[in-house]
C-alpha cells in the first residue's frame, strides 16, 4: 500500500502489532502479496522507531549486510565499536565476508539487544536459520517477521512455529475497500474516466486486497486502457 494513500482498515491488526513492538513479544505477520503487511509494519514503526526494519534479502550475505546497515544507521554502539568503520560505511560493507558480519552482528546484539522486524521472508535456508536462531534466542532481543504464509518461511518456520504468535492479515471490509479505491482514483487522477463500472470490477476482482486495488488503479492510467484495448 503506497504511503501517499491513506492507511485504511486493520485497526485490530495495528493495535496487536504495536503492542508486540512495545512489549517485545515476537509476532509473525501472515498474508498474501498485496495484503498490506509492509504498510502495516511501517505504520506501527512510526510510534516504535526503536524496532529496526529489515527488508528480506534472498542470500545470507545480503541479509547480513542489510542487518549491519540497519545497525549502522541507528549508530548501534555495540556494532560501531567492534566494526571500526571507515568514513564510508558502504565501502566498508562491500569488502566484508559473511563470517565476519555474522560474528559482528552476534556480538553486537548480545552486548546491546535490539528488536528487529524481518519483512518479506521467502524461502529461508538453514544457514540463515542458524544465524537468526542465535539472535532470536538472545535475551532481550525481539524478532518479528512477515511472510506470505508459513510455507514461505522456509527453514525459519522452526523459529516462528507457534500459531498463537501469528497474526493473519484479513482482506479489507467492503467500506474500507471502497474508501481505498476512491483515494487511489484521486491519487492516479482517474476522475475523468467513467468509474462506476470500473469501481465495481476492481472491488470484485481484488476481494479486499489493498495492493490489488491500488495496482488496478495504477494500470488504469496507461494509454491502452483509455483506448479501450
Amino acid at each position: 500500500m503506497e504511503t501517499q494513500l491513506p492507511f485504511v482498515g486493520m485497526a485490530r491488526e495495528i493495535e496487536r502489532l504495536s503492542l508486540a513492538f512495545a512489549t517485545g513479544d515476537p509476532l509473525l505477520l501472515l498474508g498474501p502479496q498485496g495484503s498490506g503487511k509492509t504498510r502495516l509494519i511501517k505504520e506501527a514503526l512510526f510510534s516504535h522507531d526503536h524496532v529496526l526494519y529489515i527488508a528480506w534479502q534472498p542470500s545470507l550475505h545480503a541479509l547480513l549486510a542489510a542487518m549491519a546497515r540497519a545497525l549502522i544507521a541507528v549508530r548501534h554502539a555495540g556494532f560501531i565499536s567492534r566494526a571500526k568503520l571507515s568514513t564510508d560505511p558502504e565501502a566498508w560493507l562491500a569488502v566484508q565476508a559473511s563470517i565476519r558480519l555474522k560474528g559482528l552482528l552476534w556480538a553486537a546484539v548480545e552486548s546491546s539487544p535490539v528488536p528487529m522486524v524481518l519483512d518479506g521472508i521467502a524461502g529461508a535456508g538453514f544457514p540463515t536459520y542458524r544465524v537468526l536462531q542465535r539472535i532470536y534466542h538472545t535475551p532481550g532481543v525481539a524478532l518479528f517477521a512477515a511472510s506470505r504464509d508459513t510455507f514461505s518461511l522456509g527453514a525459519l518456520a522452526r523459529l516462528f512455529w507457534n500459531p498463537a504468535k501469528a497474526l493473519n492479515i484479513p482482506p479489507l471490509h467492503g467500506r474500507d475497500a471502497e474508501q481505498l479505491f476512491e483515494a487511489a482514483a484521486d491519487h492516479f487522477k482517474l476522475r475523468d474516466l467513467d468509474l462506476d463500472e470500473f469501481r465495481e470490477k476492481v472491488l470484485a476482482s481484488a476481494g479486499g486486497n489493498p495492493g490489488q486495488i491500488i495496482e488496478m488503479c495504477r494500470l488504469a492510467t496507461q494509454p491502452q486502457y483509455h483506448a479501450g484495448r
